[in-house]
């Protein structure tokens, strides 16, 4: 079956899914494009498995839809599948195999298996695959589950926490599969927690906070966000910041803002608003996230512990 043209690999339209009152997922509405790789953060609870599971099928929503390759993810999943590549956060490996066996198992199963690659994967994660899963320790388990997945190659890879478990070296390796994949055609939805890797890897990146998308954007402009601790000679009107700006904490003496772009641009707004005691530092994705999800830190503050 011929995939309708689209030049986003997945579309998602008011994805929501209830169980009785409580809401997993709230009209989640989000679009990957083609070709990139797209970063998806929240904490735990925050609905990212569940539109994971959703997108895939594995989950019916209560309301709205999904699509990869402009199939119906719900009455088309078969086709669904057949384009996708998933890394749960928690693999499933038989206990009783040895990794080569895993490897094999995995990439006989999906249409896109190749399982010289799935072995070339795993020399690159420095893995035993004689040993039985069963005896393998937990980031052992993660590096065989990650040569499964990428063994496979897909039109879309969805990749939930992959380098949890693993430490800082092989994490270097796991990004340079994905920007090689991607360069190889694939396209990549890649959840993490680490700040760090999404504003390394990835394009665009959606915030999910208690079931709903509260951002999206391209990562490149994220980078671009300065904020700005100052002491001001009174209490400036929020009319009266830049356009773009977003004022964090305001008195009547001190001012924090958060301002897109480069500074250049506000050098004459500083010098007419006679600011003073300017503490400045580059922010991006971190003070985008903790915006949605934790209470503001200022600049300069002293820390315990």
């Amino acid at each position: 079956m011929k995939a309708p043209l689209s030049s986003n690999i997945l579309q998602v339209e008011g994805l929501t899914k209830r169980y009785g009152r409580f809401a997993a997922l709230n009209q989640c509405s989000l679009s990957i494009p083609e070709g990139s790789v797209f970063g998806l953060l929240g904490p735990n609870g925050a609905g990212k498995t569940t539109l994971i599971r959703c997108v895939l099928g594995f989950l019916k929503p209560t309301s709205g839809r999904a699509r990869i390759h402009g199939f119906d993810c719900i009455h088309q999943s078969l086709e669904v599948r057949r384009r996708v590549g998933y890394l749960p956060a928690e693999s499933k490996l038989f206990r009783l195999m040895r990794g080569r066996d895993c490897l094999d198992f995995f990439t006989s199963i999906h249409p896109n298996g190749n399982l010289a690659r799935a072995i070339q994967i795993s020399k690159r994660l420095d893995l035993d695959l004689s040993r039985r899963v069963a005896f393998m320790s937990t980031g052992m388990r993660q590096k065989l589950a990650i040569a499964c997945v990428m063994g496979c190659p897909s039109p879309l890879m969805i990749l939930d926490e992959p380098t949890a478990n693993l430490d800082p070296s092989v994490r270097s390796v796991v990004l340079e599969l994905v920007r090689e994949t991607r360069n190889e055609g694939s396209t990549f939805a890649f959840c993490s927690h680490i700040l760090s890797e999404i504003e390394e890897l990835c394009d665009d990146v959606a915030i999910l906070r208690q079931g709903s998308v509260v951002h999206t954007g391209r990562v490149a402009s994220i980078r671009q966000i300065h904020r700005m601790k100052a002491i001001s000679p009174r209490r400036i009107d929020p009319q009266e910041l830049p356009t773009g700006a977003k004022c964090l904490m305001m008195t009547d003496r001190e001012l924090l803002v958060d301002l897109p772009g480069t500074m250049d641009q506000y050098l004459e707004w500083i010098r007419t608003h006679g600011l003073t005691g300017i503490q400045m530092e580059m922010v991006g994705l971190r003070s985008l996230y903790e915006s949605h999800h934790q209470p503001v830190a200022i600049p300069g503050d002293a820390k315990s512990g």
